[in-house]
Parts: C-alpha cells; sequence; structure tokens
C-alpha cells in the first residue's frame, strides 16, 4: 500500500509540475497576449496628433497607446518598430 501511495504522488505531482513548468514558459514567450504590444510591430498607422518633444499617443484596435519617435506633425505616417514596455516605439516612413 505505501508503495502505491508513493507511485501515485509522484506521478501527481509530476504531472502538476509539467502544467505550472508550460505556463510560465507560455507567460514568458514574446508572443503571449500580456504582450499585446508586440502585435503591432510593422503597422503602419497615419498620426491624428503629431509628436512634440518625442512623445504623443495613437489609437491601436480598441486601445490607446503612449507612442516614442522623431518629432512629427499630425497627419505623418509612422510605422511601429518596437515596444519598450508599454510604450511603442514609431519611425517615420518615406512618403
Amino acid at each position: 500500500m505505501i508503495w502505491f501511495v508513493l507511485f501515485a504522488s509522484t506521478v501527481f505531482g509530476l504531472y502538476f509540475w509539467r502544467q505550472y513548468a508550460q505556463r510560465q514558459r507560455e507567460l514568458n514567450s514574446p508572443l503571449a497576449s500580456h504582450r499585446s504590444g508586440h502585435s503591432h510591430i510593422g503597422q503602419v498607422v497615419v498620426l491624428e496628433q503629431g509628436l512634440q518633444n518625442g512623445a504623443g499617443r495613437i489609437r491601436l484596435g480598441n486601445r490607446d497607446w503612449n507612442i516614442r519617435g522623431p518629432n512629427l506633425p499630425p497627419g505623418a505616417k509612422v510605422r511601429v518598430t518596437g515596444v519598450d514596455g508599454t510604450v511603442l516605439l514609431v519611425d517615420r516612413v518615406a512618403a
């Protein structure tokens, strides 16, 4: 009976450890859902408001994002080139 209890607890322990490890791997993935800014990299956007002092805001999807890049006037096209925390990095698109 003791051997059965030891075997069963080992099997359950390994199963739950594996589930935990998979969950941690998904959370640390660069494509994880909580890192949604990464899904916008490469997207071209027209600025409704210009970038002043290298900072501004845009609306992508259903969310407003802080952006950082060169000073640009309203109506300029920018491409999202990266993410720094919750700030999208943008650069001018040659028209």
